[in-house]
């Protein structure tokens, strides 16, 4: 049975697990185990510290962190790149590692910006459908890439689509990741127009929020061809089209545009007397 079919049954199985007729044979059970893994250790005694889980930062500085996703990308990167350093802005960029060694040297010229690397797993698989197994090596794999083509190693952790489980907590807090969400996107559904999503970003980002946008069109890298593919390009360019308007409308309000870690730097000697991590889209 394929994952994402017996997963969307999964409510009504295990319902009759609990107080009916047994809906599932003994591999379906193992299966749900194994796909609903706990983030508490399996290791006894194994102690995994503190990680922190980021939506947005609280903080009274006029800062907001800018993340892109999925890359890098050789049509959507370098124009980003362009953009970002005609406004003195720094951003994290949150790599595929599949992309990134296919294309070393943008990740380098990244990383030669300013800007900063987090792990965005190694083929983009929603974890949601990934065994503890299967996850695991997603990061793992991913982080390798990175650390091969950038020698750096990145300090976060992005889950695809946002989606996390149990294996995934847990894995991320083996390899010493903070998972990193976020609190804005582009705002408009569909592939939308420059102006609308500029004018989205600039009526909604606010001190300490963490912005995803991407560079890439994830899973869509695989099939290019598809019509997904096509309309997660589209996407994308839309994207990069807004962004010079986008950042100069921000910027106008005041507000710098950091990566991450800067973020969460001034989160910590400049906190908020409230935490703020409403999800705005």
């Amino acid at each position: 049975m394929k994952r994402r079919a017996f997963l969307a049954g999964g409510g009504a199985a295990v319902a009759g697990l609990a107080g009916g007729p047994a809906l599932l044979d003994w591999r379906d059970e193992r299966q749900v185990r194994e796909l609903s893994a706990s983030a508490v250790p399996a290791a006894p005694g194994q102690r995994l510290g503190q990680q922190r889980l980021i939506w947005s930062v609280s903080t009274v500085k006029a800062l907001a962190a800018l993340t892109f996703d999925d890359g890098p990308d050789p049509e959507l990167t370098p124009r980003i790149l362009e953009v970002l350093a005609e406004h003195s802005v720094q951003a994290t960029f949150n790599v595929m590692g599949w992309n990134a060694l296919r294309h070393p040297d943008l990740v380098r010229a990244v990383v030669a910006a300013g800007h900063e690397l987090g792990n965005h797993t190694w083929t983009h698989q929603d974890l949601a459908f990934q065994s503890a197994l299967q996850t695991r090596r997603q990061l793992e794999r991913g982080r390798e890439a990175i650390e091969r083509t950038a020698g750096v190693r990145p300090r976060f952790f992005r889950p695809p689509r946002g989606n996390l489980t149990g294996s995934a907590i847990q894995s991320a807090a083996e390899l010493g990741y903070d998972v990193l969400l976020w609190s804005v996107t582009r705002g408009s559904a569909g592939v939308g127009t420059p102006a609308s999503v500029a004018d989205h970003l600039a009526r909604t980002v606010a001190p300490g929020d963490v912005v995803a946008l991407h560079d890439g069109i994830g899973r869509g890298t695989f099939h290019p061809r598809g019509p997904g593919a096509h309309e997660l390009r589209a996407r994308r360019r839309v994207e990069v089209q807004a962004l010079p308007a986008a950042l100069e409308r921000v910027l106008g309000q005041g507000l710098r545009l950091v990566t991450v870690s800067a973020l969460l730097a001034a989160g910590e000697q400049h906190p908020a007397h409230t935490l703020t991590n409403t999800r705005r889209q």
